[in-house]
């Protein structure tokens, strides 16, 4: 068999040769003509290539799982699945993602076999196998990965391809490579900055996310990124805890793996970083953290065997400095911010970095590298993957016989189930053994150079806009009695929002818009009572205005007018404070300067260091500056026209009493 590919083709009788040559030429005539036979676009039919062993060696058969999926809306005509492999050892972590990341739809390498696959309907899938003599593949003596390639064609045209790899056990194993995974303790993406007692129950249940998590580090060697969120959320709870909570807290503290805490709710701090943020988010939660009475029996489970009893809610982790930002999300101005924020190491993604390495010093901070290619293979239960990864960095240099995974900081059920299925396969090879960040952190010394991939300008604008609006909390806060009760919790919640759990979630958007509601509601708390109609009369007066508190909490707001023409003027401002859900008076000082008529006073707050609070609201006024003088002339007139009459009269009675005596 010659080293080339072998396509059906060549293999046919010379009459049979001739047929496919002319079959050939007609479907390139008519794909010229922009008509393909049956088939439908790429974009519509998805392969996917799943090897049932991860080792196999010389001699052996290779049996290899396909899987064709019509996800378009017109039939699929039958066709054929040729499968490939270069004869090669992918012996580099760059060979092996450049084996994954080919867009090269053509066959490469040796036949292996093909399948025939029947006519598929739209939306359906078909699962065929096949076995592969590896033979065939002449891979020789040297142990390491070698890639698998898989083509569906109908009529001759390349429809969809997948790719895969599997390590060939032939030659001799070099030394076991160092595995580290990285597991997020985090709850599924929300907008709460405070889990509440019933979702904290949910999450800790048998069944919860939050449990399935510690089942996937327990007696498995993985680093742990705790969301302090959690922690801080029970501890609300004081002596309410719940006994799912409790224990859970329990084993989280008795596991032994190496631990960090993540940023409060797993905010993102890259997309805070590249939005201007010089300060990441980092809420204060002492205002909801209860204090526990001196006997929590009630509150405290019975003692699981193995597991110590928790007595105050708190949880010490390993490490006390470590950033891990999200895969992929880094530029090189953001580890400076990191750094000015107290984080003096750092985990970054191989898709940051310019170069193959495991470990290193990133702009002055020691660094373990996550591998993309192998933190796919998890977080895609592609076993086959993960297990080329880690034999290629058994014989890559580059790698120092280490390799560094990140799981995502979201999952499901499922998905936790399968990946601990995973990770025990692949810490089961030969030649993979157990890490730690320790010794990666410890022995970071080559320095690495960060490529810059930054956050999408869509999401990072996002970022912006929320940073700022937590801004505007700050300095509406400085009108309460204590400004951290309104400040903290707005942080609380911002930062859920900003959670990594929500990269790629098609619902947050609605989680911003509702966060953006929730902050103008804030916002206009304290307000001005809008009034009716304002009748003033004379030339001065105290006008009433009205202040509004929807607060839990004393406010103290300065008062002000202004009007909108010249019959009235303000002469001062007054300073109200307000009790915490109630409203209070403020008594503005006016003049009338001009004669009647209507004016509009426009009344703001503001808080005594001059921030403005709330909107502006406008008073309508009736200006009777002339009443009074009006009123005074008509008592004087009346008062000089009772006198008048009243010497009349006494007039008239003497001229009376004259008469009659004569």
């Amino acid at each position: 068999m010659p080293s080339a590919v072998i396509s059906r083709a060549n293999r046919a009788s010379p009459s049979a040769l001739l047929v496919r040559w002319c079959g050939a030429l007609l479907v390139a005539a008519l794909m010229v003509t922009g008509f393909q036979p049956g088939a439908q676009a790429a974009d519509d039919v998805s392969l996917a290539l799943t090897p049932s062993a991860l080792s196999p060696g010389p001699g052996e058969t290779l049996v290899t799982s396909v899987t064709v999926t019509n996800e378009g809306t017109e039939d699929i005509p039958a066709g054929e699945v040729i499968l490939t492999a270069p004869s090669g050892v992918l012996n580099s972590l760059a060979d092996l993602d450049q084996w994954y990341s080919s867009s090269d739809t053509q066959q490469t390498g040796r036949f292996l076999a093909s399948i025939d696959v029947p006519a598929i309907a739209a939306g359906e899938t078909v699962t065929l196998s096949a076995e592969l003599p590896l033979a065939s593949g002449r891979f020789g003596s040297l142990w390491g990965p070698r890639g698998l390639a898989a083509d569906f064609q109908v009529s001759g045209v390349s429809t969809a391809s997948a790719r895969s790899s599997f390590v060939w056990t032939a030659g001799t194993a070099p030394s076991p490579a160092a595995m580290t995974t990285i597991v997020a303790i985090v709850p599924p993406a929300d907008s709460a900055g405070v889990l509440s007692s019933q979702k904290l129950v949910e999450l800790t249940g048998p069944s919860g996310v939050l449990t399935r998590q510690l089942q996937l580090a327990q007696g498995r060697t993985v680093a742990l990124g705790v969301d302090p969120r959690i922690i801080s959320s029970i501890a609300a709870l004081g002596d309410a805890i719940p006994e799912s909570v409790q224990l859970w807290l329990n084993q989280l503290r008795a596991l032994p793996n190496e631990s960090f805490l993540l940023p409060y709710a797993n905010a993102d701090i890259s997309a805070q970083a590249q939005a201007g943020a010089t300060t990441l988010l980092a809420p204060i939660t002492t205002d909801i953290v209860a204090t526990p009475a001196a006997s929590t029996a009630s509150a405290t489970p019975t003692p699981t065997p193995g597991v110590p009893e928790v007595t105050t809610v708190s949880f010490t982790p390993r490490f006390s400095s470590l950033a891990w930002p999200a895969g992929g999300t880094v530029s090189g101005s953001d580890l400076g911010i990191f750094s000015a924020n107290g984080f003096s190491q750092v985990i970054l993604s191989s898709q940051n970095l310019a170069e193959t390495a495991s470990t290193g010093i990133v702009s002055g901070m020691p660094a373990v590298v996550t591998n993309a290619g192998l933190s796919s293979a998890l977080s895609h239960d592609d076993v086959s993957r993960g297990a080329s990864y880690l034999a290629a960095a058994a014989l890559d240099p580059a790698a120092e016989s280490a390799l560094y995974a990140g799981l995502p900081r979201s999952f499901s059920i499922t998905g936790l189930s399968k990946t601990g299925q995973m990770l025990d396969a692949l810490t089961g090879l030969p030649w993979v053994t157990s890490g730690s960040l320790a010794a990666g952190l410890g022995s970071a010394s080559k320095e690495l150079a960060l490529v810059d991939s930054p956050e999408s300008e869509e999401r990072v604008g996002a970022v912006r806009t929320l940073l700022g609006q937590n801004a505007q909390v700050s300095s509406f806060s400085t009108i309460a009695e204590d400004p951290s009760l309104i400040t903290s919790p707005a942080a609380r919640d911002l930062a859920a929002v900003l959670s990594v759990s929500w990269l790629g979630d098609p619902d947050w958007g609605s989680a911003v818009a509702a966060h953006t509601e929730s902050t103008e509601k804030l916002l206009n708390s304290v307000s001005v009572v809008t009034s009716s109609t304002i009748n003033m009369v004379g030339g001065q007066a105290n006008i009433p205005i009205s202040v509004n508190n929807a607060l839990t909490q004393a406010v103290t707001v300065v008062v002000n007018a202004d009007p909108n023409n010249g019959r009235l003027l303000v002469n001062g401002e007054e300073t109200v404070t307000i009790q915490p859900e109630s409203q209070a008076k403020a008594r503005i000082p006016v003049q009338a300067q001009v004669g009647n008529g209507s004016a509009i006073l426009t009344v703001t707050l503001r808080s005594i260091e001059g921030v403005p609070v709330g909107q502006p609201v406008g008073i309508p006024v009736n200006v009777r500056a002339d009443w009074e003088t009006w009123g005074l002339t008509a008592v004087g007139i009346a008062f000089v026209g009772l006198i008048t009459a009243g010497v009349i009269r006494t007039l008239r009675r003497r001229k009376q009493g004259q008469s009659e005596d004569v």
